[in-house]
């Protein structure tokens, strides 16, 4: 069973970033001011019309936004885009974690960059670990494994008792948690990247 059920729609983003750009607030106010059908312009950038006619050309209105937006078809269009869609909107089940992801997305490359360095720190850090200490970790935070495990299954995947793993576990995040390697995080951006607030603490 999963935690989450979220509606996705599909919308162009490629349309809708060179809207903000030029400094639209939204379709709509990108429609009025341009004098086009609201209706017909978000219909195009949901993929629910197609931008394109049987012919293989575009349509005026899709023609028209692309020059509104300076864009040229591959710019404002995938090769699947031009297809439209037949379904634009579903709903999928995903668990917490995805769902977090969603919530807080890698908006620029600045960011992508920062989160691939606190990741090779963090894989330096477990690796600075006892292996058994490494593993405990990384089972219960789903490192490497497909799953977060719970102490309980971590106990019985290594014969110890739950208070024990708790122990490990604690006394690893101590370990981590040293001055150097936390300077480091800080100098790569984590909060940025996971969204850390300077008050908040992990429960």
């Amino acid at each position: 069973m999963k935690d989450y059920r979220v509606k996705v729609t599909i919308r162009n983003d490629r349309l809708l970033t060179a809207m903000e750009d030029l400094g639209y607030k939204s379709v709509k106010e990108f429609a009025r001011i341009n004098k086009i059908s609201y209706g017909h312009a978000g219909s195009i950038i949901s993929g629910k019309i197609k931008p394109i006619n049987a012919k293989g050309n575009l349509t005026p209105l899709a023609e028209k936004i692309l020059i509104m937006l300076k864009l040229t078809v591959e710019e404002g269009f995938t090769e699947r885009q031009l297809q439209g869609f037949v379904k634009t909107s579903f709903t999928k089940s995903i668990e917490e974690r995805d769902m977090l992801k969603l919530a807080n997305p890698v908006k620029n490359q600045e960011l992508l960059l920062m989160e691939k360095d606190t990741g090779e720190i963090l894989k330096k850090m477990l690796k600075d670990l006892p292996p058994r200490y490494e593993t405990i970790v990384k089972m219960i935070h789903g490192i490497d494994f497909k799953k977060e495990h719970t102490l309980k299954e971590v106990s019985l995947h290594l014969n110890l008792t739950n208070s024990r793993i708790g122990q490990i576990y604690q006394k690893a995040l101590r370990m981590m948690s040293h001055t150097g390697n936390l300077r480091k995080l800080k100098e790569a951006g984590v909060k940025d990247v996971y969204n850390i607030s300077e008050n908040k603490r992990p429960a």
